[in-house]
């Protein structure tokens, strides 16, 4: 598989910012997935950044029922040579579109579209343009303020992010982040996955699980990450995580990447005056999602349930928990020291 990033893209739609000879579009070819052939290209005369997933002639589709929304375009493209023999689907940012948030989704139906050619023959098509519909979802839905709940999530995931980034991965750590990205868990680590789970609460930690995937996919080891935060004057808020990582990761030249995973999450810095709750963590539990670990699995269920959800009591789970440090080293990595 290609090792799909928002900072080679960005390089590819540089090199054809330039417009020539009057022409409509300039195109560089990326990589072939079977029968789909994948282009960056360059709309003119505005130079708005675009993609374009051509498929074979055969694989038709009816541009009335291309999905439609804000950030971008989804449009086929017609009467270019290259494309002659093709279906050519173009992905192209609107000028209003953020071009950060454009590239993060770019990343994302590409490793979609990647995974769905090794295994869907022909429903590929439909496979991207689900993917597609569903960022467009996303970028025509209104930002309200973040809910408690998805506060409390974020500000999990961020302090699992800001761990990772105090050990040996650094900054790279960003990379790990595929949460925003609807990936099956939180974060994917080397060949393993961590996913958090977050709460304020007393009493019970009831962990909703969002899919049967989420602790049986096919990332190993998978870790279930249980923080359990509570209010404290001298804690952290989530404005201030946030304000931590941005200056680590602007100093590593990475922050546009940052933001736009933000954005994807919902922070927005206006709400950031509802946001000013400060947490310290109180306790924290790691499982391995393996063996007698309580969680619905794939193998164990019957072939017609194609998909679940469901509640699970952390506290009530008996298998062995380990600490954020031994957590860490599960992964061949190592905590910095302060």
């Amino acid at each position: 598989m290609n090792g799909w990033t928002e900072d080679g893209l960005a390089r590819s739609w540089r090199a054809l910012a330039r417009q020539e000879a009057g022409e409509d579009w300039r195109f560089v070819h990326l990589t072939r997935m079977g029968p789909v052939s994948v282009e960056a290209g360059c709309h003119f005369p505005l130079g708005r950044e675009g993609l374009i997933v051509s498929f074979p002639r055969s694989w038709s589709v009816n541009p009335a029922r291309l999905p439609e929304g804000k950030g971008f375009d989804v449009t086929c493209i017609e009467g270019q040579t290259i494309f002659s023999e093709k279906t050519a689907i173009a992905l192209v940012r609107r000028p209003e579109g953020s071009p950060d948030i454009f590239t993060i989704m770019v990343v994302d139906v590409l490793r979609a579209l990647e995974a769905a050619a090794s295994t869907m023959g022909r429903n590929v098509m439909d496979a991207f343009l689900e993917r597609v519909r569903e960022w467009q979802t996303f970028m025509a839905r209104t930002h309200r303020p973040l809910s408690l709940d998805a506060q409390i999530g974020l500000f999990g995931e961020l302090w699992m992010l800001r761990v990772l980034a105090d050990s040996s991965l650094g900054t790279g750590a960003l990379d790990c982040w595929q949460g925003p990205l609807r990936a099956a868990q939180d974060f994917h680590v080397r060949g393993g996955a961590i996913e958090v789970k977050s709460t304020v609460r007393a009493g019970s930690f009831l962990a909703r699980i969002n899919s049967i995937e989420q602790l049986d996919g096919d990332k190993a080891p998978i870790f279930l990450c249980a923080f359990r935060f509570e209010e404290a004057t001298d804690g952290v808020s989530l404005v201030d995580l946030v304000s931590e990582l941005r200056e680590r990761f602007r100093l590593a030249g990475v922050q546009r990447g940052f933001e736009a995973l933000l954005m994807v999450m919902g922070y927005i810095d206006e709400h950031a005056a509802l946001y000013g709750r400060t947490l310290a963590l109180k306790n924290v539990k790691a499982f391995r999602s393996e063996g007698d670990m309580s969680r619905l699995t794939r193998a164990s269920l019957p072939a017609a349930i194609r998909s679940a959800t469901y509640v699970l009591d952390l506290d009530a789970l008996e298998a062995p928990s380990l600490g954020l440090s031994e957590l860490i080293n599960e992964f061949g990595l190592d905590l910095n020291e302060p």
